[in-house]
């Protein structure tokens, strides 16, 4: 019986989450609040750590007073300006005082927000180490977080003659079971360089189910090499083996 057969080769592959990021703090500060419990899914917006903005809040709300002064400061000389009683050059300096007060409070009000961390996407929270009460240096990597979703990457490389044959869409098989079983995935991506000391290719595969291996996991890749050929068919049953 004749049918398409394409030749294969294996590789070992690691399995990405689609959006995988290690979170840390913006500011410096002493954490205030705690909220991360690994293995935790979290939706995007979820309030992860917070650390201590006491001293901000209280500038703001100066500067919230110093800005409704300002504000009643030049509508009292736009009335005046009206009416001549006083010059346009006053009236310039309370507008610009007025501004330069909510440019304060804006800032201020940034300071607060990112001394505020949150979850920018759904995400499993990793193993952390953060307590209330710990100060924080500028940068403390605090946790990871992997994207929850019905699809993962799987990064594998190639040599360079067989990458130079893959394209985008093609399929390859992932199993990362010991029965063997492979799951099909899609080329979503082939590096634009060869590695100049492996001499391999760097490919990028999808897989798609909700049986997808965890991020960072193993996996063999069964990957075609070269274009489908006709070939003849035997049944199994038909071989016998002997010397």
């Amino acid at each position: 019986m004749e049918r398409a057969h394409r030749r294969t080769t294996t590789s070992i592959g690691t399995v990405l989450a689609l959006r995988s990021i290690t979170l840390r703090n913006e500011l410096a500060g002493t954490v205030r609040q705690v909220k991360l419990t690994p293995g935790q899914i979290v939706e995007p917006g979820t309030v992860l750590v917070a650390l201590d903005a006491s001293v901000e809040e209280a500038e703001l709300e100066a500067q919230e007073a110093q800005a409704a002064l300002a504000k009643t400061t030049l509508e009292r000389l736009e009335n005046l300006r009206q009416h001549r009683a006083t010059s346009q050059e006053e009236v310039d300096q309370a507008r610009a005082e007025r501004d330069v007060a909510l440019a304060q409070m804006a800032r201020t009000r940034a300071v607060i927000a990112k001394k505020v961390i949150r979850a920018p996407f759904r995400a499993r929270v990793g193993i952390a180490d953060v307590h209330p009460g710990q100060y924080l240096n500028e940068g403390t990597e605090l946790t990871t977080l992997q994207g929850v979703a019905d699809a993962a990457h799987v990064d594998f490389t190639v040599a360079q003659r067989v990458a130079a044959g893959l394209r985008v869409g093609d399929s390859v098989g992932v199993s990362s079971g010991s029965d063997g079983a492979s799951v099909p995935a899609r080329i979503v991506a082939v590096d634009a360089r060869v590695d100049p000391t492996t001499r391999n290719g760097m490919v990028r595969a999808r897989i798609t189910g909700d049986a997808t291996p965890s991020p960072g996991a193993s996996v063999r890749v069964l990957v075609p090499v070269g274009p489908p050929t006709s070939v003849v068919a035997v049944p199994v049953s038909a071989l016998r083996k002997g010397p």
